[in-house]
């Protein structure tokens, strides 16, 4: 763990800030966020400007982001309203047909998320000329022809469901249509990615956790493993009846980070009829931390050599108020590693960059237009269909 966290931060001296002390006070993580926030956008909007023709070129495809943070009252980041209307927005403006929101990520239990849910469908009722609750591979289609934004809902942990099987049911009634096991840590479902520690003995997924996959698999919610240990994700390949996903993790191969997933889990996911979603955040991409279209584009390449272009896809793993979030992830080192890249100088690309990524795999991997097509969105929608039906 020291030489990993050693060899991290030496690549990032690009991007350096002045270190923190262990107990470093507000003004200190004040100056630090401030900095961190400055350093965070690896292009500028003069650059993504220049996306346009690229993306009117492939204005009938399905861009989807399986993975963005927050929505209406997220706890662990201090999400209010004004950041989730910001977020909405965004994907709107840069050409999205979908994206999938976290409503929880293991910060508390049901009766907190269930609240959340009600705010966020309402919140879509009341746009409803602008996007769509998304729960069949119907309503993206029919969103897509009306011009509107799908949104669909995920969990980041199963701790939501508080030990009771019956959840999966409401929370699918409810609209919740992917989740993973945990979010970092080891918990009542599997261990988390602090299990690939080569000094810890990685146990994958516990009793319960086999019990949740095989209740997910019948009600048809997806099968998540981004956050959680490499055993976990293999050993839910192995069970689940229907295709899986790592919605928004890297290759640890390309670079050695326990946030990312080692290429045993990504095949053993793939071989499901899975996909493995790349997410945009310059620390898990490289030790430099940066988020550049071809930092991302090599990963999503690497992987598609490996296990096939039919299952990459997006899992940007955006957070529209950073400099907000920044606060609890740097004061949270248990949840929020740092030895994994969490709170460390580094870029964060937002959404919009897909379509630079998607043009970098094109002109400079030699990706078809199906392959450009597939990574877009087509991929996931075979996903959704598999698991939801139409």
């Amino acid at each position: 763990m020291k030489t990993r966290l050693i060899a991290l931060l030496a690549g990032v001296t690009a991007f350096s800030t002045p270190a923190l002390a262990q107990n470093p006070s507000d003004e200190e993580i004040a100056a630090r966020i401030e900095k961190l926030v400055e350093m965070a956008d690896p292009r500028g909007d003069d650059a993504r400007d220049g996306d346009l023709p690229y993306r009117e070129r492939y204005a009938d495809a399905f861009m989807i982001d399986a993975l963005a943070v927050g929505s209406p009252g997220f706890e662990s980041i201090n999400f209010l309203l004004k950041d989730w209307e910001n977020l909405a927005g965004h994907y709107e403006e840069y050409g999205f047909a979908a994206f999938s929101t976290t409503i929880s990520n293991g910060s508390e239990g049901a009766l907190a998320v269930l609240e959340r849910i009600d705010v966020m469908q309402k919140w879509i009722e009341d746009n409803a000329d602008r996007f769509t609750l998304a729960t069949t591979v119907q309503h993206l289609h029919e969103a897509k022809d009306a011009g509107k934004v799908a949104i669909m809902m995920n969990s980041q942990s199963m701790d939501m469901l508080d030990e009771n099987l019956a959840y999966v049911q409401k929370y699918w009634d409810l609209g919740i249509r992917q989740m993973n096991f945990s979010y970092n840590q080891t918990g009542a479902y599997s261990a988390g990615m602090v299990a690939n520690d080569p000094l810890i003995i990685d146990p994958g997924m516990t009793e319960l956790g086999y019990k949740v996959v095989a209740e997910m698999n019948r009600v048809g919610m997806i099968v998540d493993c981004s956050h959680s240990s490499w055993q976990t994700c293999i050993d839910a390949a192995e069970i689940t009846t229907k295709p899986m996903m790592i919605s928004h993790s890297n290759s640890a191969e390309l670079y050695d980070n326990y946030r990312n997933v080692s290429s045993e889990a990504i095949r053993a996911v793939a071989a499901t009829g899975g996909v493995i979603c790349v997410n945009f955040l310059g620390g898990f991409l490289n030790p430099q931390g940066s988020a550049t279209p071809k930092s991302i584009a090599k990963h999503i390449d690497f992987i598609g050599q490996m296990v096939g272009k039919q299952a990459t896809c997006f899992g940007v793993d955006y957070v529209e108020n950073y400099g907000v979030a920044l606060d609890p992830i740097i004061r949270n080192p248990e949840k929020y590693p740092p030895a994994q890249g969490y709170g460390l100088p580094t870029h964060m690309a937002p959404p919009a960059d897909v379509w630079a990524v998607a043009r970098t795999l094109e002109e400079e991997h030699g990706w078809s237009e199906g392959d450009i097509r597939g990574v877009m969105g087509a991929n996931l929608m075979r996903l959704y269909k598999a698991n939801w039906g139409e």
